[in-house]
């Protein structure tokens, strides 16, 4: 792992989901408690059940994000934002990210970010309605995706 200080596009964060609205002001002192880091192949990012609570964002590769007991359910790439669940609640690492090629991430430090949200309402209005937002986005996914799986139910037995 390799941490860095890089100049970055604030535009790049502007159009993650998680600072869409945001004023630029704002995206600028995000950007700037924020620093870079460089994963090799393999490496593991996170640990499902980290105590982390840091903010991600997939600046260069491909990030996989694996379960315990399922392995792979997905693959992130250049965009991606990491971590808001475990920041948002507060609570362990919903599951394990490993790079899958060298991949460099922006690493949003959960305290300063929390300090920039009490100091900037704005950039708290937009943060927590992004989240909230994708949170019921992935929610309305995961419902379908059950009912998908459910059997239909038996209108002839009359139940």
């Amino acid at each position: 792992m390799c941490y860095h200080h890089s100049v970055m596009d604030k535009f790049f964060l502007a159009d993650t989901y998680l600072l869409k609205g945001a004023p630029l002001g704002d995206i600028d002192s995000v950007q700037g408690v924020s620093e870079f880091v460089t994963f090799e192949p393999g490496q593991v990012i996170v640990k499902e059940g980290d105590t982390s609570q840091d903010i991600m964002v997939v600046v260069a590769g491909r990030v996989r994000v694996e379960k315990v007991g399922t392995g792979t359910i997905d693959e992130l790439r250049v965009g991606a934002m990491i971590g808001e669940i475990a920041f948002l609640d507060r609570q362990p690492r919903t599951a394990s990210l490993v790079a899958v090629n060298e991949a460099k991430l922006l690493v949003i430090p959960a305290s300063k970010l929390q300090d920039l949200l009490r100091e900037r309402k704005d950039l708290a209005a937009a943060v927590y309605r992004n989240a909230a937002l994708a949170l019921c986005q992935r929610l309305r996914s995961a419902n379908q995706q059950l009912e998908a799986l459910s059997p239909e139910p038996d209108h002839a037995s009359g139940s």
